[in-house]
């Protein structure tokens, strides 16, 4: 009788690997952005995040320690919840103060401005709370965002991660082994197996903590509040990062999650880049088309 047991769990392993490897490295050069002239940079306020997921365990954000208390835990839980969002918005600042595209203001100018302004930060600001900021702070943009998942994702993530790794991993070992129904259906076991884990966050690989992040972020413009960007980033597995890190502190689900989600606000502000903004750009689509002189 033929075993595929240990040769194959090693290949689903190594398909595994790569397709992590591959969406990790994907886009991790970024384009270089060309300086935009101090004049016509957008002067950027990052306001508040919000945090989307609702934390019940410790255990799913961070290593907890031995003897914890439920108070104690709940302690940690309510102030993981403040945390979370805003070291995600002071991410996306610094990524976004790297830049030479925009003038971005300091968050504690930004926190003072909108102290008698009932900001949502579930939810893009309206026009009149941005000709405010316009106002107090000479801003042509603020930007804004939610960290929907922290440490584990939904299970519709979960069964669009599982039907795309077993797929693609069902072709390569269909075609390689003449479509033999036994191995390919020993490759979707073992994958239900690991990949349960992986995608719900807790699951190691290589010694390493699984961590799935995923913020969305918008931004809008001051003069009559438009929408003018939009978009999301998840991050599951920085390994060149986590390589930087003490191998002891590789398996800390804090320190993975805090380099996801330092992952995601460069991914966001690389997003925001693309759409190459300017003073001038936010002024002509304010135009109305009569406005508009051709040349």
């Amino acid at each position: 009788m033929v075993r595929y047991s240990d040769t194959y769990s090693r290949m689903g392993v190594a398909l595994l690997a790569v397709s992590l490897w591959g969406a990790t490295c994907a886009g991790s050069e970024a384009a270089v952005q060309p300086a935009v002239p101090d004049e016509d940079r957008p002067a950027v306020a990052v306001l508040p995040f919000a945090l989307e997921v609702k934390l019940s365990k410790l255990s799913s954000i961070q290593t907890v320690p031995e003897g914890l208390t439920p108070e104690r835990e709940a302690e940690l839980i309510a102030k993981a919840t403040i945390e979370i969002p805003s070291q995600a918005r002071r991410f996306v600042h610094d990524e976004l103060s790297k830049t030479q595209q925009f003038t971005v203001l300091p968050l504690e100018q930004v926190d003072q401005a909108i102290a008698d302004v009932e900001v949502d930060p579930e939810k893009p600001i309206p026009p009149a709370q941005a000709a405010v900021l316009r106002e107090r702070l000479g801003a042509d943009i603020v930007i804004g965002g939610t960290v929907q998942d922290y440490g584990k994702v939904r299970w519709q993530w979960l069964a669009a991660g599982m039907a795309g790794d077993m797929t693609w991993e069902s072709l390569v070992i269909g075609a390689a082994t003449a479509w033999n129904p036994a191995i390919i259906l020993g490759n979707i076991g073992f994958e239900l197996l690991t990949s349960t884990p992986v995608w719900f966050g807790g699951g190691y690989l290589f010694g390493v903590a699984f961590s799935p992040v995923r913020v969305d972020a918008w931004a809008v413009e001051t003069q009559r509040g438009t929408r003018v960007w939009d978009d999301e980033a998840t991050a599951v597995y920085v390994w060149r990062r986590l390589k930087t890190v003490p191998e002891e502190d590789r398996k800390k689900k804090e320190v993975a999650l805090r380099l996801n989600l330092q992952k995601a606000a460069e991914d966001l502000t690389e997003s925001l880049l693309d759409e190459e903004l300017t003073k001038q750009s936010l002024r002509s689509s304010l135009l109305e088309p009569q406005d508009v002189v051709a040349f």
